[in-house]
Protein backbone atom coordinates (compact mmCIF):
# COMPACT_ATOMS: atom_id res chain seq x y z
CA UNK A 1 0.00 0.00 0.00
CA UNK A 2 3.29 2.10 0.00
CA UNK A 3 2.58 3.08 -3.73
CA UNK A 4 -0.97 4.21 -2.97
CA UNK A 5 -0.19 6.44 0.18
CA UNK A 6 3.01 8.01 -1.41
CA UNK A 7 0.18 9.89 -4.12
CA UNK A 8 -1.54 11.55 -1.18
CA UNK A 9 -4.38 8.74 -1.65
CA UNK A 10 -5.94 6.64 1.15
CA UNK A 11 -6.52 2.98 1.03
CA UNK A 12 -9.93 3.49 1.21
CA UNK A 13 -10.22 6.34 -1.47
CA UNK A 14 -8.52 3.26 -3.66
CA UNK A 15 -11.44 1.12 -2.63
CA UNK A 16 -13.94 3.32 -3.16
CA UNK A 17 -12.42 4.08 -6.81
CA UNK A 18 -12.97 0.18 -7.42
CA UNK A 19 -16.02 -0.78 -5.99
CA UNK A 20 -18.24 2.31 -6.82
CA UNK A 21 -18.97 2.97 -10.23
CA UNK A 22 -15.47 2.95 -11.68
CA UNK A 23 -14.85 3.20 -15.26
CA UNK A 24 -12.25 0.09 -16.13
CA UNK A 25 -9.73 -0.03 -18.92
CA UNK A 26 -6.77 -1.49 -20.10
CA UNK A 27 -3.42 -0.32 -19.04
CA UNK A 28 0.11 -1.10 -19.17
CA UNK A 29 1.88 -4.74 -18.73
CA UNK A 30 -1.57 -6.32 -18.58
CA UNK A 31 -2.65 -4.02 -16.06
CA UNK A 32 -6.09 -2.92 -15.78
CA UNK A 33 -6.97 0.79 -14.81
CA UNK A 34 -9.59 1.74 -12.40
CA UNK A 35 -11.01 5.31 -12.59
CA UNK A 36 -13.44 6.49 -10.41
CA UNK A 37 -15.00 8.67 -7.21
CA UNK A 38 -14.63 8.16 -3.61
CA UNK A 39 -17.34 9.03 -1.10
CA UNK A 40 -16.06 12.59 -1.00
CA UNK A 41 -16.16 12.59 -4.95
CA UNK A 42 -12.69 12.82 -5.70
CA UNK A 43 -11.79 11.26 -8.56
CA UNK A 44 -9.26 8.60 -8.75
CA UNK A 45 -7.33 6.08 -10.64
CA UNK A 46 -6.47 3.11 -9.25
CA UNK A 47 -3.63 0.11 -11.20
CA UNK A 48 -4.70 -3.26 -10.78
CA UNK A 49 -2.64 -6.01 -11.33
CA UNK A 50 -4.28 -9.31 -12.08
CA UNK A 51 -3.56 -12.22 -10.02
CA UNK A 52 -5.77 -14.85 -11.12
CA UNK A 53 -9.16 -16.12 -10.43
CA UNK A 54 -10.96 -12.72 -10.15
CA UNK A 55 -8.35 -11.20 -7.93
CA UNK A 56 -6.69 -8.02 -8.69
CA UNK A 57 -3.81 -6.36 -6.83
CA UNK A 58 -4.04 -2.67 -6.14
CA UNK A 59 -0.59 -1.61 -7.78
CA UNK A 60 -0.69 2.09 -7.15
CA UNK A 61 -3.34 4.87 -6.70
CA UNK A 62 -3.41 8.27 -7.34
CA UNK A 63 -5.56 11.42 -8.01
CA UNK A 64 -7.27 10.61 -11.52
CA UNK A 65 -5.87 13.46 -14.58
CA UNK A 66 -7.80 15.78 -15.96
CA UNK A 67 -8.06 13.49 -19.09
CA UNK A 68 -9.47 10.86 -17.02
CA UNK A 69 -11.84 12.75 -14.95
CA UNK A 70 -13.84 13.90 -18.83
CA UNK A 71 -13.30 10.18 -19.41
CA UNK A 72 -15.24 8.69 -16.84
CA UNK A 73 -18.27 11.70 -17.37
CA UNK A 74 -18.40 10.97 -21.12
CA UNK A 75 -18.46 7.36 -20.14
CA UNK A 76 -21.09 8.12 -17.41
CA UNK A 77 -22.85 9.78 -20.08
CA UNK A 78 -23.12 7.69 -22.89
CA UNK A 79 -20.12 9.02 -24.87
Amino acid sequence: MHHIRRHDVTVLEAEDACFGSPLFRQSYDGRILAIGPTRTARMVAVALDPEGGGVFYPVTARPASRKERRRYEANRQGG
